[in-house]
């Protein structure tokens, strides 16, 4: 069976423009702003949805690379993590004034 002959891949693309409009105009009111935010949407969910669906059908044909994905997922999720936690940033401390405030 081919992959497009079910109808649902076909409602997708409609899925993508409409959920893009939707959340774009529900944040912008001018249309210069509702496309380019709709565009970058339906850029993001593309990539994503098709980064995931790539990774699904190379993991199905090659069962075999299970554990490998599994161990870069990991990987990547601890150094996301370590880069993005507050754990790892410098702490700002603030600078003295030249003329403190005196007590009354």
């Amino acid at each position: 069976m081919p992959l497009f002959a079910s109808t649902i891949y076909w409602h997708l693309p409609i899925l993508l423009l409409v959920v893009s409009f939707v959340y774009s105009a529900t944040r912008h009111d001018r249309w210069d702003r509702i496309l380019k935010e709709a565009i970058g949407w339906i850029v993001r969910m593309t990539s994503f949805l098709g980064g995931l669906g790539l990774l699904l059908y190379v993991l199905s044909s090659q069962p075999k690379l299970w554990p490998y994905a599994v161990g870069l997922i990991a990987i990547g999720t601890v150094i996301y993590y370590a880069f993005t936690s507050n754990l790892l940033r410098e702490k700002k401390v603030p600078q003295p004034t030249e003329n403190p405030p005196q007590p009354k």
